[in-house]
């Protein structure tokens, strides 16, 4: 859905011209004049009931979330039908929190304990947990901050729509606009996706957001192209300012000039076919052109993604990130819960492989009921199997759940953020613990599961033939261990030109991870963001990667890759790149490379 107002750029232009970087969310170019999108915004009585007026403050709360549950569900069903199932199953996620007994059941107990009206109790609640998601440095937990801010302002909207006349005052929203081209606001939340649809939207830019969202997920599945991270740019733009929003390279341009606007309209066309020629080739096999398979996987953290997974025809779940659903909730679900869970996970794969990695929390992800040291420096501390295991209990229950599930699906078992063989055997033991818990209580599970690790220590790295003996499979998070090679946090925007994944050292050490693993034949799996960056797609190849795992729209131009090249011209590729000195020169090199494979402009397309 590549649009534009292509008659709208003649004319005298404003002198206030300039050009933005942002993250890429959807692929596309968009041309058109920017509306700005403001959110109504609610003043809070800061009034106190008394204690008579609790049973009917709770009986308010409990018409609000019947009216919310249903308004989601017409949303869901709208969805579905206009754009996807898959993109409406994220609803499924918000209708969670509204069903969620310990969300409400702490809403519940602060009004009675407070004494504050239902609808305060909501904002200061849910602005705690938004505020707590956010200050996590892990994109895919920053994201769960939205959908509870998103269900959270629904209920509210409803609470207030149910207190009796003079309790609250409303700040309107933005009243429409002529043009409605580009939208342009500080956040989007799903809910806003219905009126974007409606509103036949070309662009979307926001100040805050990434691409790992469930808006990202609904823009990218409606081919609206959008850009988000665009920090401070509100104050540099304004209601019918012109723009282009080229939602592949992450760029926000006001006010282009003529030739620009020309140029890209050009490239709308050309992206446009090269699109189609994309979803066209989504059946077919990921091949080789001299036959080598590679399987394509993909990376989730939540059971709502794999339609997406589905519809990409991948190969299986390389990744399945459980601290997600960890995460998202607000007391350590049981065992109960995580079994039910890992099977509906399981239901959705069928017979295809699934790779559990146990819960990787620490440094920047925590759990709200868990406590977890302060650090000075995250990355280096207290995280994922260190802190498991200072609390086995709660491993052990995450343990005894996919053991369980095991049973009834292809599973894999992997442990991340190894350092030591003691690491991984302590590991092992507590897999052992709770097969024998669960043989006492006599509980069906599968005691044969595959044991693996994550190659993402520099230290495991570079003794990886003493681990051989210990797992069945390795898989490298490409993320931290080009962070700790390196020696730059991935998170510090200052030190981003140092994290990089094509450092000559950063290659080497990832062909000796695989040169081990292929040596002694245990299976290897690059799962971190370099397996689904078209740039190291050859190289990989070519240093004897079998096995990639990605974000599932990926795969196209993954696979794109894999069908237009011989295994031959990969090795090639990787034996320049390996004596290559500088990063740069190798960096030159892949998106060279790259682009003749393709023979697009990877900034464009």
């Amino acid at each position: 859905m590549q649009k534009s107002r292509s008659g709208e750029f003649g004319g005298k232009q404003p002198r206030r011209k300039s050009t933005y970087r942002g993250i890429s969310v959807a692929p596309g170019i968009a041309i058109g004049k920017v509306h700005m999108k403001f959110r109504k915004t609610h003043v809070l009585s800061d009034r106190t009931i008394n204690a008579h007026e609790v049973e009917a403050e709770l009986e308010r709360l409990q018409e609000a979330l019947r009216i919310s549950k249903e308004q989601l569900m017409l949303s869901r069903a709208k969805v579905a039908k206009e754009i996807g199932e898959v993109e409406a199953m994220i609803f499924d996620a918000h209708i969670a929190i509204i069903e969620d007994r310990v969300l409400l059941g702490k809403i519940r107990a602060e009004i009675e304990n407070s004494l504050r009206p239902v609808e305060v109790v909501v904002s200061v609640i849910v602005d705690g947990y938004y505020e707590t998601l956010t200050m996590v440095d892990d994109a895919n937990i920053r994201e769960r901050a939205a959908d509870i801010r998103d269900v959270g302002q629904r209920l509210l909207d409803n609470l207030i729509s149910l207190t009796p006349a003079g309790g609250n005052a409303v700040l309107p929203a933005e009243k429409t606009a002529e043009y409605k081209d580009i939208i342009f606001a500080k956040e989007l939340y799903p809910s806003d996706i219905e009126q974007i649809a409606q509103d036949n939207v070309m662009g979307v830019v926001c100040e805050t957001g990434s691409d790992r969202g469930h808006v990202a997920v609904m823009l990218r599945a409606m081919s609206i192209p959008c850009v988000m991270g665009v920090e401070g740019l509100a104050s540099h733009i304004h209601d019918a300012d012109e723009a282009i929003v080229d939602g592949s390279a992450g760029l926000v341009i006001i006010n282009p000039r003529d030739e620009i606007v020309k140029q890209y309209q050009q490239s709308q066309k050309e992206l446009e076919a090269y699109q189609s020629q994309l979803k066209s080739e989504v059946e077919l096999p990921s091949v080789t052109k001299d036959n080598i398979e590679i399987s394509l996987e993909c990376n989730v953290g939540h059971v709502s993604e794999m339609p997406l997974v589905n519809h990409y025809k991948a190969a299986g779940i390389g990744l399945y990130r459980t601290e997600f659903e960890l995460m998202a909730r607000t007391s350590y679900p049981d065992e109960e819960e995580q079994y039910h869970l890992y099977c509906d996970m399981l239901k959705q794969v069928g017979d295809r492989p699934v790779t559990f990695r146990t819960m990787d929390i620490g440094s920047e992800k925590h759990l709200p009921y868990l406590p977890i040291p302060e650090e000075e420096n995250h990355a280096l501390g207290m995280r994922s199997i260190r802190l498991a295991i200072e609390h086995e209990e709660y491993q052990l229950i995450q343990l005894k759940a996919i053991l369980r599930a095991a049973c009834h699906g292809n599973i894999r078992l992997m442990f991340p953020f190894i350092t030591s063989v003691e690491d991984i055997r302590v590991a092992k033991r507590m897999v052992r613990h709770a097969m024998r818990s669960l043989r006492e209580q006599k509980i069906d599970h599968n005691p044969r599961v595959p044991i693996g690790m994550m190659v993402e220590v520099p230290a495991a790295a570079l003794s990886l033939d003493k681990f051989v003996r210990e797992v069945e499979f390795f898989s490298i998070g490409t993320n931290d261990l080009t962070q700790y090679v390196c020696a730059a946090d991935r998170n510090q925007r200052e030190v981003a030109p140092w994290f990089n994944g094509h450092n000559p050292g950063m290659l080497n050490l990832l062909k000796n991870i695989v040169r081990v693993a292929n040596k002694h034949d245990r299976e290897l799996t690059v799962c971190g963001e370099m397996a689904g960056d078209p740039i190291y797609t050859m190289f990989l190849l070519g240093i004897g990667v079998r096995n990639l795992s990605m974000s599932a729209p990926q795969i196209p131009v993954v696979k794109k890759i894999i069908r237009s090249i011989d295994m031959h011209g990969a090795q090639s590729l990787a034996e320049r790149a390996l004596q290559l000195p500088t990063t740069e020169r190798v960096g030159d090199l892949f998106k060279r490379t790259v682009q003749q494979t393709l023979g697009r402009d990877l900034e464009r397309f």
